[in-house]
């Protein structure tokens, strides 16, 4: 089963090679082009020979497939240690929402000390607000790697839990810091403003 799989993803992977013949396609998915790739709770195969580079030159879109049949491109910097899945069909889309979700979380990061104070807050009952997958996709995290983290944890289905328990995960995964920090924007957002007191006369 796990020898089929790998097969699969490594042929729908040929498959998107262009002016490829079936013959041509099945050499081709047990050639050395193919690397096996496993980050972010996403496993893959991205193509080295299916590549589309950015008009700056420093990134990189490769046409990649997970194990479970889903094509992305796995976008490439040579200043992040990892890629960025993404979901887009034109790789220069690709590479624009790489490059924009880089940015956002330069963005949260630089309010990571807060995020960390909340995860503190909430597991010691301090803070209490809930986590939804809103809040996951609302995130600059991938997706896939989102549904690949709660499947690992045997929460696939999980649609909403307690921020204390994203908390608990924040010190296993820390990327979760960025979804209690969308979640906590959220919360703000609800919370109703105190009326102004009127001053006496």
């Amino acid at each position: 089963m796990i020898h089929s799989k790998h097969n699969a993803a490594r042929y729908l992977l040929a498959s998107q090679r262009q002016m490829t013949s079936l013959t041509d396609k099945e050499i081709l998915s047990q050639g050395v082009d193919f690397v096996f790739y496993k980050t972010d709770w996403v496993p893959l195969y991205y193509d080295t020979g299916y590549v589309v580079t950015s008009d700056c030159g420093m990134i990189k879109a490769y046409r990649a497939a997970t194990l479970t049949g889903q094509l992305l491109w796995l976008v490439f910097h040579p200043k992040k240690a990892h890629g960025y899945h993404a979901l887009e069909q034109d790789p220069v889309a690709a590479i624009e929402r790489a490059q924009a979700v880089w940015a956002r979380r330069a963005q949260v990061r630089t309010n990571w000390a807060e995020v960390e104070q909340s995860a503190r807050d909430l597991i010691m009952g301090r803070q209490k607000f809930d986590i939804r997958m809103e809040d996951a996709e609302a995130s600059p995290l991938c997706i896939l790697g989102i549904q690949g983290f709660l499947r690992g944890i045997g929460m696939a289905n999980v649609r909403r839990m307690p921020g204390r328990l994203a908390a608990m995960l924040m010190k296993v995964e820390p990327q979760m810091g960025f979804v209690i920090y969308e979640a906590l924007q959220r919360h703000r957002a609800a919370v109703p403003h105190k009326a102004m007191p009127i001053p006496a006369r």
